[in-house]
């Protein structure tokens, strides 16, 4: 098959746990430009945190961030989509994590907020290189509905949540755990396997021509989407039941043994 396009998730499938794009996977995502194939990242995190690796890849396509809720052409500044969560849903959340003395963090398009800092949203800070603002009052500081919203938790406790937010929301939202520490809240409509769809319909690239690989919860959408779903050595079964091919781990530069076995036709 001819692929055409390529999105890849950033934590835990393009970065290694130093949070680096490997020498290798530079290389075999240039050499795959070189082919002519389009590179683009999708990927949870906010777009200013992804910006960096956007650069240091040269990508001039439009990204997917906010797992699939923002999908912003960078070379213009357009936004061609955005998907937020709606604000009563948005109340009810940040009630319940009240009640439940829970670290939450609200985002709008280019910051997010949260009550207090504290060891998760330093934690945040770290992984994610963008400093949040402490607001008392989260539904006061919203100019409008937010984007996205996160618990961070520890990762037991994270598994709890899912299922009762699941729950609560399930109907009428995203939830979605990212990282075995975050627990995400997105529109309903706001996933990576349909964002990934409507970039794939502006390049006029069908989805069978199209790549994707993650290593999570939130990447299933944009695996079973494309026409060649790949899952990381270093994802959980469960996503790694979606593809049909399970690369290396990030920290083996999966990514470019994806593109050499499948663009580059080097075993």
């Amino acid at each position: 098959m001819n692929y055409r396009l390529i999105a890849i998730d950033l934590d835990d499938s393009l970065l290694g746990n130093d949070l680096k794009i490997s020498e290798a996977n530079r290389k075999a995502l240039f050499a795959a430009r070189k082919k002519g194939v389009h590179i683009t990242i999708a990927t949870g995190r906010m777009l200013d945190s992804a910006l960096p690796y956007i650069h240091e890849l040269n990508i001039s396509i439009p990204v997917i961030t906010y797992q699939g809720a923002y999908l912003k052409d960078t070379q213009t500044g357009d936004t061609l989509i955005k998907k937020s969560v709606p604000m009563d849903y948005t109340q009810k959340i940040i009630e319940e994590c009240k009640k439940q003395n829970l670290h939450l963090q609200v985002y709008n398009e280019s910051t997010y907020f949260f009550e207090k800092e504290n060891y998760y949203s330093r934690l945040y800070h770290k992984a994610t290189g963008i400093q949040g603002e402490e607001a008392k009052d989260l539904i006061g500081v919203l100019q409008e509905e937010p984007i996205k919203l996160i618990i961070i938790d520890e990762q037991q406790k994270i598994a709890r949540l899912s299922q009762y937010f699941e729950e609560q929301f399930g109907d009428v939202l995203q939830v979605l755990i990212s990282k075995p520490i975050y627990l995400e809240f997105t529109n309903k409509e706001a996933t990576k396997g349909n964002a990934l769809a409507k970039l794939g319909e502006m390049l006029e690239i069908p989805r069978e021509e199209i790549i994707a690989i993650g290593d999570s919860y939130n990447d299933i959408s944009m695996i079973e989407y494309a026409g060649l779903g790949i899952a990381m050595g270093n994802a959980p079964d469960h996503v790694k039941s979606y593809a049909q091919y399970v690369t290396k781990g990030n920290d083996e530069s999966g990514i470019a043994d994806a593109i050499r076995r499948f663009i580059l036709n080097k075993e």
